[in-house]
């Protein structure tokens, strides 16, 4: 799972969030369509804010996949 590039390493993770509050040094956090992804795991959060960038998770040891929706997933047709 670490040899995903951050933004899909972010959609694949429990603990990943997105805020419209974007920081003043852009260019150290991941932006995808104008919202700033970060990780809020329970560990990091508390310490670090909005400042876990994405791309600090290729070796986090706390990765929590998503579960893969089931067969009785909302939506499904």
């Amino acid at each position: 799972m670490s040899d995903l590039q951050p933004e899909a390493r972010h959609r694949a993770c429990w603990y990943s969030r997105r805020t419209a509050d974007i920081p003043s040094d852009i260019g150290s956090h991941t932006i995808e369509d104008g919202q700033l992804l970060f990780c809020a795991h329970p560990m990091w959060f508390p310490v670090v804010g909005y400042q876990f960038d994405v791309r600090n998770c290729a070796a986090c040891d706390y990765f929590k996949p998503t579960r893969p929706p089931g067969p009785g997933a909302i939506g499904r047709a």
